[in-house]
């Protein structure tokens, strides 16, 4: 997975952060987990190099890791949430 960074497993569903492509893939697994069908893509503009992912209720947040900003100790970050 090309800049694969976070990841969070619903059942039989993966959804993988790739950071630096500024998206979150769904894929549907098999029975077994051994193998995956990519089912759609999730963006955002408020994304900013997302590096990891974490569920709550019906909603996947990303805390973006900003790596394409200067980072000084002024630097802020955040997070955001996307419906899953």
């Amino acid at each position: 997975m090309t800049n694969g960074d976070g990841l969070v497993r619903i059942g039989r569903t993966l959804y993988v952060v790739q950071n630096r492509l500024n998206k979150v893939t769904v894929w549907d697994l098999d029975a077994k987990a051994t193998t995956a069908t990519l089912s759609r893509t999730i963006t955002d503009p408020r994304f900013d190099v997302p590096a990891t992912a974490a569920r709550f209720g019906d909603r996947l947040y990303l805390v973006n890791a900003r790596f394409t900003s200067p980072q000084t100790p002024q630097t802020t970050f955040n997070a955001v949430a996307v419906s899953l």
